[in-house]
């Protein structure tokens, strides 16, 4: 941690939050009308901005706002500096109005919710009463994003070649991938199938995310011959369409765990077998706290144990 008399930039929060409005707006009208301010002390605010950094961030004309490739580069920590401002606010101000150890914010992918529910609140409450809680819905892309902005402290998501190297990644479970069919289909008897047995068989996934990456990489690089018939964004959608028995559906087996269907029955895929690693995630942060700290490694170790 930085010395906290050491001298700091002549930069302003507000400033950080002009930068970051106008790249998001991309219009010095509508971000001067959002903010509530002149548009000649947002145009005095970014080039003392760029004064300070040493480097043009914005190209204006009459028709366009578009951000210079430094400006583009400095965006990301730009707003990791203003939302991690913002929750280490509403932290002091909780803390001063009810006293408590602030907030703890979890992202997470809806497949994991089994890892977490009920048990998770549970044990927070327990072993943290005076730390409040959020749990942030995600999908796995998103995920990634808002921990890199420091808009959530720590995820549960799963590993692919999209996570950036600067997240950290404490692997707790490899996934696998299954089928869901009929109890009536013919394919149903079997306890694990070949990939190559699906082959002129309509399949649903998920048209988002890592596990449809996965997909297409097995796809690919083994030269599957699947019909992928149906991309959807909802996981009842593809029970819908298996119900119908418009499809087989292909997805991790963590989605499956709440799946309570009388006609509908799961069946692992093998050769090759295919997985995908749920980890917790984090990025490496100076501004974590003590508590925040202690949260994370008392629920990494809950995890691992639950695993087991």
């Amino acid at each position: 941690m930085s010395e906290p008399w050491r001298r700091l930039p002549a930069l302003s929060l507000k400033q950080i939050q002009y930068f970051v409005t106008l790249a998001e707006l991309r219009s010095f009208t509508g971000t001067a009308h959002r903010l509530a301010i002149s548009q000649p002390a947002l145009s005095s605010a970014l080039r003392q901005i760029e004064s300070v950094l040493g480097g043009k961030l914005v190209n204006r004309t009459a028709q366009s706002v578009t951000l210079t490739e430094q400006g583009l580069a400095i965006l990301p920590y730009a707003e990791r500096m203003l939302n991690i401002a913002h929750n280490t606010f509403d932290d002091m101000q909780q803390i001063m109005a009810q006293g408590g150890d602030g907030t703890l914010r979890i992202g997470l992918i809806p497949s994991v919710s089994t890892l977490l529910f009920p048990a998770v609140p549970e044990l927070l409450a327990t072993r943290f009463p005076s730390m409040r809680v959020e749990f942030h819905d995600l999908t796995n892309d998103r995920l990634l994003i808002e921990l890199e902005k420091g808009a959530i402290d720590f995820g549960l998501g799963s590993l692919d070649s999209s996570v950036p190297p600067q997240i950290e990644s404490y692997p707790l479970l490899e996934d696998p991938f299954v089928v869901v069919m009929r109890k009536d289909d013919p394919l149903a008897d079997a306890h694990h199938l070949p990939w190559r047995h699906l082959s002129r068989r309509p399949i649903a996934m998920f048209q988002k995310g890592n596990g449809s990456r996965l997909v297409n990489s097995l796809i690919e690089s083994h030269r599957l011959s699947l019909d992928i018939a149906y991309r959807v964004d909802f996981q009842e959608t593809l029970y819908g369409l298996v119900r119908s028995r418009l499809a087989l559906a292909i997805l991790p087996e963590l989605y499956t765990s709440t799946l309570n269907d009388d006609e509908l029955t799961i069946v692992h895929l093998q050769q090759p077998e295919l997985t995908r690693t749920v980890a917790m995630l984090r990025t490496p942060s100076p501004f974590r706290s003590p508590q925040t700290e202690q949260c994370f490694q008392y629920l990494l170790q809950a995890f691992r144990d639950r695993v087991k």
